[in-house]
């Protein structure tokens, strides 16, 4: 009792993104053939690799599924995807136009990403629409993923599934982060100080509802630790030990939807507060006039 998985030969493109992706990569699975599973990609989207990652390449690199189904056993192809766009997104498997030539077959398919399955749809006895989601994963820029897409038949099929042939579909997506929004950041505080007594800086991000921290610097030395934004504000006190001109900038980190930026240098003119200059003092001695000698010494 086996049942054969086919497809048609040749490439397949669908033009339409599933999940309002701003890329979509379709693949149709071949089997029987030993052919490669067959699609388009950009290649500045993701890459793809049969080998653990060693060598990179175009949708040539994943593998056909392969063998006959019989209960109980599962066919798989194996590759890894890898993100090579500058900015963070998630690589999605969904279900796409299967067909077999028998109604009562038992298969299903399901996909694993990172050795993590998702969501086992039974091609019979659930409702397996084209687009249904399989299995996701959030890849940041140059990360890696392990993929698997496996056609399956429960242990419990009967001679219902005997020589029938299943043409099963994936198509995977890759949904681009939207990119940061653009943020300012400014710093504030007074325009002088003396190596006494500390002043304090101030740090403003736009938008408000920006999360992160900010590095408050004076040139190139960071002054403490990032302050964690409150309501898009930061502060720290700062007493400078040093005479002379102190440029300082802001530098916010940036989160998952705000770009990092740098504030313009706001200069601190920097005194040195001395103590007390005491006088040196000065001793009168009086003086003598001429008689008083001869009054001494005698005439």
């Amino acid at each position: 009792m086996t049942t054969l998985i086919s497809a048609q030969g040749g490439v397949r493109r669908r033009l339409t993104a599933i999940g309002g992706a701003v890329a979509a990569l379709f693949l149709a699975a071949f089997a029987a053939l030993m052919m490669p599973a067959a699609a388009h990609a950009d290649p500045n989207v993701i890459s793809y690799s049969n080998d653990s990652g060693a060598t990179w390449g175009g949708m040539d690199k994943i593998p056909a599924l392969e063998g006959e189904l019989i209960p109980g056993g599962e066919a798989v192809s194996t590759f890894w995807a890898k993100n090579t766009t500058a900015q963070g997104g998630t690589l999605q498997v969904y279900l796409g136009n299967w067909t077999m030539n028998a109604p009562e077959v038992q298969a299903y398919v399901r996909a694993e990403i990172n050795d993590i399955s998702g969501t086992v749809v039974d091609l019979v006895n659930d409702v397996a629409e084209p687009g249904t989601e399989l299995e996701s994963i959030h890849l940041s820029p140059g990360q890696s993923a392990k993929v698997m897409l496996v056609v399956g038949m429960p242990e419990s099929a009967g001679n219902e599934s005997q020589d029938a042939s299943i043409d099963p579909d994936f198509a995977l997506d890759f949904e681009v982060d939207a990119a940061p929004a653009v943020t300012t950041t400014t710093v504030t505080g007074p325009a002088t100080a003396n190596t006494s007594a500390g002043i304090e800086l101030t740090a403003t991000v736009a938008p408000a509802d920006a999360t992160g921290t900010v590095q408050f610097k004076d040139g190139t030395t960071n002054l403490g630790t990032p302050v964690t934004l409150v309501n898009g504000v930061a502060k720290v006190t700062q007493i400078f030990e040093t005479a002379g001109a102190h440029s300082i900038t802001a530098v916010y980190s940036g989160d998952a939807t705000n770009a990092t930026s740098t504030s313009a240098a706001h200069v601190v003119t920097v005194t040195v507060t001395g103590g007390g200059n005491g006088s040196s003092g000065s001793l009168d001695l009086g003086s003598l006039d001429s008689g008083s000698l001869s009054n001494l010494f005698g005439s």
